[in-house]
């Protein structure tokens, strides 16, 4: 019985170190792809920028403009070349706090409820990519002036929520498309949910649940 036990131990390891070489397999290959997909456009609309900027001199507004662009575009790129690495660095305190940064930034008030002491890592790598398109679609979709982003860790489930006024409150913005899409198959790996709730009041509100134990 003993060694029964010991031969499915070792095998329950060498299919976990089976699983985690396919990951990172995996995660290498899609850096991979999307440096070949997305390298040579942004390359492109990074000369096409520069050339605008050169001769926009005499438009002090409309120089600024294009210079915030350039900059945007040379940091898509740089992230395209580092995309291996963002992806495994992306966890929920870090998003949040650059949520909270960028919003800041631009006059909104963010506050953050959130302590990710002891998530695993793929759960917090997963919440913060629920932050990053929660705030990704409130600048697209908002004029946003208020944002909480909270955990909640009380009993059940792990609870996100990303909320944020100055949504339409008539025609509030889709509850699909490829970025919601995509952020419910991801969470729905770790075993979780995602979904919305928009108010005529203008509040939209992005919740996401995963369960508490999670292994990896």
């Amino acid at each position: 019985m003993l060694c029964v036990t010991v031969v499915l131990l070792l095998r329950i390891r060498r299919l976990r170190a089976e699983k985690e070489r396919a990951v990172v397999q995996a995660h290498e290959e899609f850096a991979r792809d999307v440096h070949d997909l997305v390298g040579h456009w942004l390359w492109l609309a990074s000369i096409k920028s520069e050339l605008a900027y050169r001769r926009a001199a005499g438009d002090a507004r409309l120089r600024g403009d294009l210079g915030e662009a350039l900059q945007a575009v040379r940091h898509a790129a740089h992230a395209v070349r580092n995309v291996s690495t963002i992806h495994r660095q992306v966890s929920l305190q870090g998003e949040s706090t650059r949520a909270q940064t960028l919003l800041a930034g631009l006059g909104a008030d963010c506050s953050v409820r959130v302590d990710a002491t002891g998530l695993p890592r793929e759960v917090s790598a997963t919440l913060g990519a629920v932050v990053r398109e929660g705030v990704t679609n409130m600048m697209r979709h908002s004029t946003v002036r208020t944002c909480v982003i909270e955990l909640d860790a009380r009993g059940g489930p792990l609870r996100l929520t990303v909320t944020n006024d100055g949504a339409p409150g008539r025609n509030p913005r889709p509850a699909s498309g490829d970025g919601l899409g995509n952020l419910r198959d991801r969470v729905a790996r770790v075993g979780g949910t995602v979904r919305v709730i928009t108010g005529e009041d203008g509040w939209f509100t992005l919740i996401a649940e995963v369960p508490q134990k999670f292994s990896e």
